[in-house]
């Protein structure tokens, strides 16, 4: 890392006719600043010029993402890589030479401790290319928004901006979660509230004169919501205004150690170990409210707990759980797997077909594929499922890990399954990894896991009940897609993984979710509801994925990087 204090930052997409001459022009204005790059995967070459500049410059850093995250998650990475690595001073502006790389010097004299300072196309002696429609929509929307939200500056929507470092570690960074335009808006009304001083300074804002837009149009509605719901966060009943925790951990699927809080967690000690026990261990440990913190990777935004606060007996206490609870439902776990079957049986070349399943538990999976006609065998750290697995289910399970078992195993299978486990290991791609091993080219993994990115989760938030101690990861389409590229697969499928419940106990888990003084009352009500009445569960935040093990010589590329 240089010595400099300031920190210059771009993000690009589709920029290659600007981002050269964008990077030329920033040394040239600011020759002792660092210059960080952050491209969502264009696929237009500008990722090559970008580390054609670098090799030239030491004093240019550059992350290469495996999809397009948005504007939004690009800045919260530069202002979280800005605290990682000690700077003073962030700048940030657009790649599309909007913004004038010769006005940083100017803006940097206007910058002070505490002090963040905007350029301003409509404060006076601001001014604008843009006419018409998006003269009148940019104009309309910082009115609207500095009126909603009680903030003095002209300006709420440009990036051309320069922030104190130390001022962003005082912010709750995790409450701005928009990936859009509305990103910069919401950070200046958490600098304000935190008591951060705004000031203003003039410029010429240009419209592009190479390239295409990248604002979508449904951004505009987007950010209007979002404002609406920051305008009700004035009132201060929603949010608390504790500044983040921040972690150096390494993201286990892309090695990058750019971390964002996204949830605090439930307990008041986020130093330490989050603490587990076998009884938060079981299948039907559902609707606990003790949750730990979350973090996203906001290079390829898994979402995780930082590997610094898992708990070194998490092995042990898998090997220990006793879940007892889990019998009292087998018609309907029966059920489940008779789908889940159904489902994969399609996407195996071979029929019928040998499996291994890792992750076993109390067998009934294995059961249901010995009834179709295919060989099964599996693998299960818990003592207690093993055993009933083997007594009664009367399927061939071993005891302990994937890597504990490799003498007892076949040597390759038809198709590799794993049924809620893969936001439970410690290293999710050293898992698909190992699972890998067992597999033809060619071959069949099915995992299922949480979808993050669906409604349930999102609405319910710190009440979703898959927010737990137990769960380590939690993914969405493209991060599994990312995940199994890694390893080595390519996505072939996806679709609702449907479990089958008694409807008493989806409602007793269920009330899990409400206010504490709303579910006493509630719970009165079991009892009335018939005991062996079942249905079908899915609110969409649980999938199915199934994918197919690359040839060898094709590898698994993948296109994020960094320099």
């Amino acid at each position: 890392m240089s010595t400099s204090k300031t920190l210059i930052f771009t993000t690009c997409f589709n920029e290659r006719e600007n981002i050269g001459l964008m990077i030329d022009q920033i040394i040239a204005s600011v020759p002792d600043a660092d210059v960080l790059i952050v491209d969502d995967n264009s696929p237009d070459g500008t990722w090559d010029i970008v580390e054609e500049k670098r090799q030239l410059h030491s004093n240019i850093y550059s992350i290469r993402r495996p999809r397009k995250l948005g504007i939004g998650s690009a800045h919260k990475y530069a202002i979280f890589y800005a605290i990682r690595e000690g700077y003073d001073t962030l700048v940030t502006m657009d790649a599309d030479f909007s913004h004038d790389p010769r006005e940083i010097p100017n803006m940097l004299k206007l910058h002070d401790r505490n002090v963040f300072v905007t350029g301003s196309r409509y404060c006076e002696g601001g001014t604008s290319d843009y006419t018409g429609y998006r003269d009148a929509v940019s104009r309309i929307g910082n009115i609207v928004a500095r009126n909603v939200l009680g903030i003095k500056l002209k300006e709420l929507t440009t990036y051309f901006r320069v922030f104190d470092v130390e001022s962003l570690k005082k912010l709750p960074l995790r409450h701005i979660d928009s990936s859009g335009y509305s990103y910069g808006v919401e950070l200046v009304y958490y600098l304000r509230k935190c008591g951060v001083q705004l000031r203003e300074y003039p410029i010429h804002f240009s419209d592009r004169t190479r390239g295409a837009s990248k604002i979508p149009r449904m951004q505009i509605f987007a950010s209007a919501f979002d404002l609406l719901l920051l305008g009700v966060g004035r009132l201060g009943i929603f949010r608390d205004m504790k500044p983040d925790v921040f972690v150096t951990d390494a993201c286990p699927n892309c090695g990058d150690s750019v971390l964002a809080m996204k949830h605090y967690g439930s307990r008041s000690e986020r130093d330490s170990q989050v603490d587990i026990d076998e009884e938060q261990l079981r299948c039907t440990a559902v609707g606990s409210a003790d949750y730990p913190p979350v973090y996203t990777c906001l290079c390829c935004s898994l979402e995780q707990v930082p590997r610094s606060l898992f708990s070194a007996e998490l092995e042990d206490n898998y090997e220990n759980v006793v879940d007892t609870t889990y019998l009292e439902n087998i018609p309907a776990r029966e059920k489940t797997f008779a789908r889940c079957f159904d489902q994969i049986a399609p996407f195996v070349p071979v029929q019928p077909a040998t499996l291994l399943e890792v992750g076993a538990y109390c067998g009934l999976f294995l059961k249901e594929v010995e009834r179709r006609g295919w060989q099964g065998e599996g693998v299960e750290p818990s003592r207690w499922a093993a055993q009933y697995a083997l007594n009664q289910s009367g399927v061939k399970v071993f005891q302990g890990f994937l890597a504990q078992n490799r003498d007892s195993l076949k040597s390759s299978y038809d198709v590799v399954v794993s049924w809620d486990v893969l936001e439970h290991v410690r290293d999710p791609k050293a898992f698909i990894e190992s699972c890998a091993q067992y597999l033809q080219p060619g071959g069949t993994l099915c995992v299922s896991t949480m979808d993050i990115n669906t409604w349930a989760p999102r609405l319910l938030k710190t009440r979703w009940p898959w927010l737990m101690n137990m769960h380590l990861y939690y993914f969405d389409r493209d991060t599994v897609a990312d995940l199994l590229g890694r390893a080595g697969f390519t996505l072939e499928h996806t679709d609702s993984y449907v479990h089958y419940a008694r409807v008493r106990y989806v409602y007793s888990r269920g009330l899990h979710i409400l206010p504490g003084w709303l579910q006493r009352p509630l719970d009165a009500l079991t009892r009335f509801i018939p005991e062996k009445l079942m249905v079908p569960v899915s609110l969409g935040d649980i999938k199915l994925f199934i994918a197919r093990k690359k040839p060898v010589d094709s590898g698994a590329d993948h296109p994020a990087g960094r320099g």
